[in-house]
């Protein structure tokens, strides 16, 4: 009897020892690694959606309102001056003048983004001083405009030339090159200018 009882208890404890065995090596908790880590991923891909929106947020914002310049003193060295001359003997232009110059446009922040030019057909008769500029912007952003200003002149001295291409108009970016995200858009431009500087300063339309 007492070998039927020891290798009785020696199969129960046989069994105990399984059953444990067993029990802890189950994964604990069920899925719990998995649930973790599609967790861990699912936050990392709205972290890089919130990241995305809010690049295109600041973009869209940066291509609704837009600021260049230019430094006039740059602008004048650069200048040109087309001969002109009266065709007919009998012409009522009394003088005239053609000049076109051009210099690097800077941002907001004083960095070199792009090219300003502009060309200056002046013509005096006997009822003022008439001026058509054609301008034309070009940013390495892709923003590429051109606008014309026809005014009037109190004298034809440099400052008096230069300071005409100041005006308020609608301009639409019609020329595409390459990958061009302004392609198309209209804003509303307003040039202005100091002592040494040209602004453009453009807004989404």
């Amino acid at each position: 009897m007492l070998i039927v009882k020891n290798g009785c208890r020696s199969i129960f404890l046989f069994l105990l020892l399984c059953t444990s065995s067993s029990a802890y090596s189950a994964p604990y908790p069920p899925q719990s690694f998995g649930t973790r880590s599609n967790a861990v991923e699912k936050g990392a891909t709205n972290q890089n959606i919130l990241r995305k929106t809010d690049f295109i947020s600041k973009a869209k914002k940066t291509a609704k309102k837009m600021t260049y310049y230019i430094y006039i003193q740059d602008f004048v060295n650069s200048f040109i001056q087309i001969p002109s001359s009266n065709v007919s003997g009998s012409s009522s232009t009394i003088s005239s003048t053609y000049l076109a110059g051009r210099a690097q446009a800077y941002n907001k922040k004083n960095k070199q983004v792009g090219t300003c030019s502009a060309s200056f057909l002046c013509m005096q008769n006997a009822n003022g001083i008439f001026t058509d500029i054609s301008n034309y912007l070009s940013i390495d952003n892709g923003l590429i405009i051109s606008w014309f200003t026809p005014t009037t002149l109190i004298n034809l001295e440099l400052d008096s030339i230069v300071n005409s291409m100041v005006t308020e108009c609608i301009v639409k970016a019609s020329t595409k090159i390459g990958s061009n995200p302004f392609y198309g858009k209209k804003y509303n431009m307003i040039v202005s200018s100091d002592q040494t500087k040209i602004y453009f300063k453009l807004k989404r339309i």
